[in-house]
């Protein structure tokens, strides 16, 4: 991606997906096929003193969905259709990061893949993804 079709692109999602700013999800880096995003823990997304397992969840799909976005936009979208997570250790404090990365880009259904680490750069999540595509036309 060039970064004007970056910035575009950042510019999109952030307007279009208001529940990154409810989980506090920072949109860090975009390149073809590859999204990078952090957030902080916080009291409000906590269960039983760790991070709540749909956090990770979360970051984890939005990490998928911007890489297979990325290959599309603007002429599609990607939204997932099946998520599958491990979750591997919990998070106790700090902040994480998902990196997500496109593995395969069809032309109606992508795959992706991501991984989260803690502060510790401890794998504590990973998630794989199957999303459809959605020409532009038929998105808000």
């Amino acid at each position: 991606m060039d970064p004007d079709d970056i910035q575009a692109l950042l510019a999109f999602m952030s307007q279009n997906v208001p529940y990154w700013r409810t989980l506090g999800l920072e949109l860090k880096d975009v390149s073809t096929g590859k999204a990078i995003f952090e957030a902080s823990m916080r009291g409000d997304l906590l269960q039983n003193g760790i991070l709540h397992g749909g956090v990770l969840a979360s970051i984890a799909d939005s990490a998928c969905a911007v890489a297979a976005i990325s290959l599309l936009y603007p002429k599609a979208y990607a939204t997932t259709i099946n998520l599958q997570v491990a979750y591997m250790k919990p998070v106790v404090q700090g902040r994480f990061r998902a990196e997500g990365r496109c593995l395969k880009a069809g032309r109606t259904i992508m795959y992706c893949e991501a991984d989260v680490w803690n502060e510790q750069n401890e794998l504590v999540c990973k998630a794989s993804s199957e999303l459809m595509v959605v020409p532009s036309s038929q998105t808000a």
